[in-house]
């Protein structure tokens, strides 16, 4: 990924309005298993991640909600949440990315359903700055493009990040997303952008590099 701060929105309302509930915890299996990346369901144990990630202001500066995730009160009612959403909604949710190399927490990714467009699923990810210009976030958007239009049958997946974010613009331009414009989310005005099956299915064998020279490109002119 170039440099900046790679975070595309995700829509954590959805996650803030489940109500809690008696689930079956299958998440300390990786559900998805990259070369250098593999994602599982959050967890209790992982509320200090979350906040010592959300405490650090490079992350936040970008962030379009401003749902305080760096309070740990809040980041374990988030986690507490996120658990029926697994079973709710399968195939989508936020997980927890690490680095099976380092073994260490990465940032999150997720796939979720939007509250404010039903029917529509929303791309996102916020990543430790550790990690910033590794090409983790890239990464982790084409596996989860695969994911939700090879095995989720879905025919639209949307994207949406700070129009000041230029590092999460580049990547979901080198995955393929189209921008759609401004519009408010969680009050703050935000980008959004669609990327459909099709457009995925006949880039996705180009390789990343060529990929995102272009939308590198493209994002200068």
């Amino acid at each position: 990924t170039p440099g900046g701060t790679p975070v595309v929105a995700c829509s954590t309302t959805a996650a803030r309005r489940a109500w809690p509930q008696d689930t079956t915890a299958a998440g300390r299996l990786p559900w998805l298993r990259g070369t250098r990346l593999q994602l599982r369901e959050f967890e209790p144990d992982d509320v200090d991640e979350l906040v010592r990630m959300h405490a650090d202001p490079r992350l936040r500066a970008h962030l379009v909600d401003d749902y305080p995730l760096h309070q740990a009160p809040v980041a374990r009612c988030f986690v507490e949440r996120l658990a029926p959403i697994y079973r709710q909604h399968e195939g989508l949710g936020i997980w927890r990315a690490s680095c099976p190399d380092r073994g260490a927490f990465a940032g999150w990714f997720s796939l979720m359903p939007m509250a404010e467009r039903p029917g529509e699923v929303e791309l996102g990810a916020r990543l430790m700055p550790e990690v910033w210009g590794t090409g983790l976030a890239i990464e982790g958007a084409e596996q989860l493009l695969d994911h939700a239009f090879d095995d989720l049958g879905l025919s639209q997946v949307i994207g949406i990040c700070h129009p000041d974010n230029r590092s999460a613009r580049a990547v979901l331009a080198a995955v393929g997303f189209e921008a759609d414009g401004l519009a408010r989310y969680d009050y703050t005005v935000t980008l959004y952008h669609h990327v459909g099956v099709n457009v995925w299915r006949a880039m996705r064998n180009t390789p990343r590099r060529t990929r995102l020279r272009r939308a590198l490109r493209a994002s200068r002119t």
